[in-house]
């Protein structure tokens, strides 16, 4: 106990701290700086949901249609606390971003408008209520689009969601759930985006599923092709479940709506239209340069076709582009409905606009003579190089590097990517090389749909693909007895009594054939894709061949009818008749006399030329096999050795490899054995029966033998029924 007495504290050391005397920077360096709590570490990254909502000011689903809105979705910490199991987390950066965004102050605003309208139905002021109504807070998401996509490519790139969602919404039922103004607009989209892709040809890949139809289309921006694939449901009642939250659904689609905006809005104005498409105007004031009878309702309209409709639109738009500089007629149009009636600025707007068309004319002018000139010189510099030394060369080009290059790089910069090119009837359309090669296809073909095949995908890759198209409808434009039809799609068993009064230059297919044509490229022979036919395998486009290591039957067959490799039965029989032919003829040329004695040397030639020939493919043979055995035990003995002096690390990296490698050849090898057999049950005998029916018969004939031998014994093998 020393000097200490008891009930006392003990008294503090009066020795100084080691660090007492040391500086700031030297007390960090050897002790470390306190970190202050919600300041660093988890709590400073990350924060729950419920504290968000606490720092926002908003409910619940207020913040779910922001973040849908705004794009920020939650984020997991790789290492989450024990006691917060469970929570969710967002990141501080994106809280930060959305206490700063625009649509929350919209959001407030509606919440106290609402409160206005819902005091005064609950004072029984309907009137007033209906008053407020139209001064509801609005707001716009283009913000948001130009925020979330800088680039183009950045917005075809997230294009496939929301074609997917609209394509979607196009088909449901218009109930309380979903209004039917969503409806009529997702129509329009779906159609507006299937008309550019059906004009420019971008259509590729296409192949139908349980789930729906899937197609691809490529789209070109900054001299690449974009793919952008979407799914197509298909055309059939559907039922809307009851466990779906249609809320988050149209926030999505509220969205992508003004993201779909954006892009048909760049695509169209590169083809010289305005979008949206002009619609019919109402009364009969106005006047449009669209009839109502090509036009879908949901343009003001009266067609059945919704893709047909704005195909029908597209085109009339792209003759007024034709025309005229679609760009001046905007602008002149703006100006004079800024104006009104005021003749003045009516004519400084005209005087604007011819100069703005001067002026364009005047650029494109100077670009190409640029261009002539830049060639030229490139053609000159080429001349005197021919003559100069390798140092004058050398201080020619440097110096006439300025002048040629300049003009020249000005003028292929101003080049716009996407090919401009005019069809038989007049109107521009924007296409690259491989999609005018796709638009060939079905150039000189006419296909007519029945009415029970599904007209929505089928319409867009056949007009894709350069053909023309007719269905059962008033509004068709081909009939159904018109001589000009190439193809009849139907999807029945069997053809209809009337269609006997149909011209027979048609051929019947199935809607199958379409789109395996399409993925191929290539004009399918239509024997396998008749009516009530059974049809070949669908394959799907997506599926690399080389790399699952596996090609199918179905698609070596088209690759020698492409190639040339395969031969109608006709063809084989003429070229063996003609064979045949000339043998009978070398033969009459004998003379009759020594018919005996040349038949008989003819027939020992032939003996022991065919004894030669068969030795010596047997020695061949045995060689072969022996060198191929030779080789695989020389690579495994290598492979042995090499495994041996890897490390305990790297032979397990190996073994890993080769199990999976092992794993795909197994399921490659499955797929070869699943084919031999379905190959050896189509073969027939003799009997003309398969193999398949032969086991069968073979099975049947054994039980009844089973059955004759336990009715000796008095049993019976047949099972007796039940009376109740």
């Amino acid at each position: 106990m020393g000097n200490r007495i008891k009930g006392r504290t003990k008294k503090k050391s009066i020795k100084a701290a080691i660090h007492s005397g040391s500086s700031q920077q030297q007390k960090l360096s050897r002790m470390g700086k306190v970190r202050k709590r919600h300041h660093a570490g988890l709590d400073a990254t990350f924060i729950g949901r419920a504290k968000v909502l606490k720092k926002l000011q908003i409910s619940l689903r207020d913040f779910r249609r922001l973040c849908i809105l705004k794009g920020v979705y939650p984020r997991q910490p790789k290492k989450a606390p024990k006691n917060k199991k469970g929570q969710v987390f967002y990141h501080i950066k994106d809280v930060k971003a959305l206490a700063h965004e625009p649509l929350l102050d919209k959001f407030r605003e509606f919440r106290a408008f609402m409160k206005k309208v819902r005091r005064s139905a609950n004072r029984h002021e309907k009137d007033e209520a209906r008053r407020k109504e139209p001064l509801a807070p609005k707001y716009t998401l283009h913000h948001l689009v130009r925020e979330r996509y800088p680039r183009f490519a950045d917005a075809l790139g997230d294009l496939d969601d929301a074609l997917c969602l609209v394509h979607l919404f196009a088909c449901l039922p218009s109930d309380g759930k979903i209004k039917s103004g969503i409806t009529r607009k997702a129509q329009q989209l779906a159609a507006s985006w299937g008309a550019y892709c059906s004009v420019t040809g971008s259509v590729t890949k296409s192949f139908i599923s349980v789930k729906g139809v899937y197609l691809e289309a490529d789209i070109m921006t900054s001299g690449q092709a974009v793919p952008v694939r979407w799914v197509t449901p298909h055309n059939f009642t559907q039922h809307i479940p009851e466990g779906v939250d249609f809320r988050v659904m149209l926030t999505f689609f509220e969205f992508y709506e003004t993201l779909l905006g954006f892009v048909l809005f760049k695509l169209y104005g590169e083809m010289g239209v305005r979008y949206p498409l002009p619609t019919v105007a109402s009364g009969g004031g106005g006047e449009s340069n669209v009839s109502s009878a090509t036009l879908h309702p949901t343009l003001g309209g009266k067609a059945t076709s919704v893709l047909a409709a704005n195909l029908s639109a597209l085109q009339l738009a792209l003759n007024d582009a034709a025309k005229g500089n679609s760009a001046a007629d905007a602008v002149k149009d703006a100006m004079q409905s800024n104006d009104g009636n005021n003749d003045d600025g009516n004519d400084a707007s005209d005087e604007v606009n011819r100069k703005a068309v001067r002026a364009q004319k005047k650029k494109q002018r100077e670009l190409m003579q640029s261009i002539d000139e830049a060639l030229k010189g490139v053609e000159e510099d080429g001349d005197d190089n021919e003559d100069d030394d390798d140092d004058d060369d050398f201080v020619d080009e440097d110096e006439d590097q300025v002048p040629i290059a300049a003009p020249l790089r000005e003028a292929l910069e101003a080049i716009d990517d996407s090919a401009t090119s005019i069809n038989e009837n007049g109107n521009i359309v924007i296409t690259s090389p491989d999609a005018q090669k796709r638009h060939q296809l079905f150039h000189n073909m006419t296909f007519f749909l029945s009415r029970e095949v599904p007209r929505g995908y089928l319409e867009l890759i056949i007009l894709s693909y350069g053909g023309k198209v007719g269905w059962e409808g008033q509004d068709s434009p081909i009939l159904m007895d018109d001589s000009s039809i190439t193809h009849h799609v139907v999807d029945r068993p069997k053809l209809l009594p009337s269609y006997g009064a149909l011209p027979k230059s048609r051929e019947y297919i199935q809607p199958q054939w379409v789109l395996d044509s399409a993925n191929f490229n290539f004009i399918l022979p239509i024997q396998k894709y008749g009516v009530g036919h059974e049809l070949p395998p669908h394959l799907s486009p997506w599926v690399d061949d080389n790399e699952e290591g596996y090609v199918p039957k179905y698609k070596e067959e088209i690759e020698k009818i492409r190639n040339g490799e395969m031969l109608d039965e006709n063809e084989a029989d003429n070229v063996d008749s003609g064979a045949v032919k000339a043998i009978i003829k070398d033969s009459d040329e004998v003379p009759e006399g020594d018919d005996s004695a040349s038949d008989k040397d003819a027939e020992s030639i032939a003996d022991e030329s065919e004894e030669d020939v068969e030795s010596e493919e047997e020695d061949d043979a045995v060689a072969e096999r022996k060198a191929i055995k030779k080789k695989q035990t020389e690579d495994e003995e290598a492979a042995e050795l090499a495994k041996a002096l890897m490390s305990k690390k790297a032979a397990r990296l190996y073994g890993r490899m080769q199990h999976g490698i092992a794993q795909k050849q197994a399921k490659v090898d499955n797929l070869h054995k699943k084919r031999r057999e379905i190959e050896s049950t189509r073969e027939k005998t003799k009997d003309g029966k398969t193999q398949l029916k032969l086991k069968v018969e073979r099975l049947k004939k054994e039980r009844r033998e089973k059955e004759d031998k336990y009715k000796e014994t008095g049993g019976s093998m047949k099972k007796k029924r039940r009376h109740t």
